[in-house]
């Protein structure tokens, strides 16, 4: 009987003591257990905890792996040098807005396929450098920024699909980062530089936020290739605003139904070339901007092609505007007739906003004609070409049968209901 008794006693104790050993499986106490270089595979499953990686190892997410916490620290800190990440879920449901998911410092890190939902931040780099991030999701609740960089240098973003989130890429004081074919849609700014030199953004699609890419006191940075798109939202929304910018090349974009495609304010010696910019309220709109270059653009389908006010000293020449009058003598395919863009409209509703109402009557246009701008404020394209270039044509017209394809498939689909409901 007392043998008993003490059995029972000793199985109550065991349930009761911690087990060393499960303690020894969590994920915080493998990584302390190992060794630089060690690659770390995690089971499938669930695991609510944080961890601090400060040594080169390798983690692993081997099928679905979830890292949770709804603590202040990030669900993942890395520091150090050398640290790999792949395949995991993160998760953190903190509440506060400056809380963020996986915190990184230190330098040559890889995270590759880490998909993230967070109340707060996504990924914060703090004086990072070297860092890639690669082929990546991460979903918000427009508190925190996607990808926040601070000071970090030389860091390469590929492939991250964001949204929902404040900005979805940030850059304050942080220099020669590679921002390429990454999506960002449904967030405030889409990429936002700070005080940020030297970075390039190339391919990216910015679309459906507030401003597809806003570049500020950021200087020698490469705009190219990107798409932005349908960045409306707000009456103070456009799918590039440069402001105090100087030095920068934005070629090769494709900016779509934004109310104004590009803002230019306070900028100088900035290149706009090859771009396509089309079915904007505004093409592209200058303010106290000037020693700027904008050539070999096309500008199809805006509602207001340009406008310019105290910019007087830009660089305007060779580009295509669908609402010039085209007349080509020498058969060079350049018109004779200079492009004139002038800011009498806007002149008029900045200073009284309810004047937009009457925008394109007939009575406003004939005012502006009887009482034009003064000719140091009018923004002047003295060589406008006669034709788009054959790429450029070929990009528009794929645009347009895109549209044409989704209009003709709405209308057969609500046919077929009709029909659908008068032979019930």
């Amino acid at each position: 009987m007392k043998r008993m008794i003490f059995i029972m006693f000793l199985l109550v104790l065991g349930f009761c003591l911690p087990d060393g050993a499960e303690a020894a499986s969590t994920l915080q106490s493998k990584i302390d257990a190992a060794s630089k270089g060690t690659t770390i595979e995690i089971r499938e499953g669930e695991y609510n905890e944080t961890v601090n990686i400060s040594k080169p190892i390798t983690l692993i997410g081997k099928g679905k792996v979830l890292l949770r916490s709804c603590e202040e620290e990030p669900v993942i800190a890395i520091s150090g040098e050398g640290v790999i990440l792949k395949n995991i879920k993160v998760e953190h449901c903190g509440d506060r807005k400056e809380d963020m998911a996986v915190f990184v410092t230190g330098s040559n890190h890889i995270l590759e396929g880490i998909d993230i939902e967070t109340r707060g931040a996504g990924i914060k780099l703090d004086r990072a450098a070297d860092v890639k991030i690669e082929d990546s999701k991460i979903v918000g609740e427009k508190q925190g920024n996607g990808i926040d960089l601070w000071k970090s240098f030389r860091n390469t973003i590929t492939n991250i699909k964001i949204s929902n989130v404040a900005d979805g890429i940030y850059l304050e004081q942080s220099e020669e980062n590679i921002l390429f074919q990454n999506t960002i849609q449904n967030s405030r700014y889409g990429m936002h530089l700070m005080f940020s030199d030297d970075n390039l953004l190339n391919e990216n699609v910015s679309k459906a936020n507030s401003t597809g890419a806003m570049l500020m006191e950021s200087n020698r940075t490469v705009v190219s290739n990107n798409k932005l798109s349908f960045n409306n939202n707000s009456v103070h929304a456009q799918g590039l605003l440069l402001y105090m910018v100087s030095d920068t090349k934005v070629t090769g974009n494709t900016i779509i139904s934004n109310r104004v495609g590009i803002y230019i304010e306070e900028a100088e010696r900035n290149q706009i070339d090859n771009n396509t910019i089309m079915d904007n309220f505004v093409g592209i709109q200058f303010e106290d901007a000037n020693g700027n270059t904008a050539e070999r653009n096309i500008f199809v389908g805006n509602v207001n092609n340009a406008q310019a006010i105290e910019s007087a000293n830009n660089q305007i020449n060779g580009n295509y505007w669908d609402a010039a009058s085209k007349v080509d003598v020498t058969g060079n395919g350049v018109s004779k007739i200079p492009f004139i863009a002038d800011p009498y409209f806007l002149t008029m509703t900045t200073n009284v906003p309810e004047y937009q109402l009457f925008f394109q009557s007939p009575g406003l246009i004939l005012l502006q004609k009887m009482l034009k701008s003064p000719a140091d404020q009018l923004l002047i394209d003295s060589t406008p070409l006669m034709d788009m270039t054959s790429e450029m044509e070929n990009e528009i017209s794929a645009s347009y049968r895109l549209w044409s394809m989704s209009i003709a498939m709405i209308i057969v689909s609500f046919s077929l209901f009709i029909y659908g409901r008068k032979r019930s």
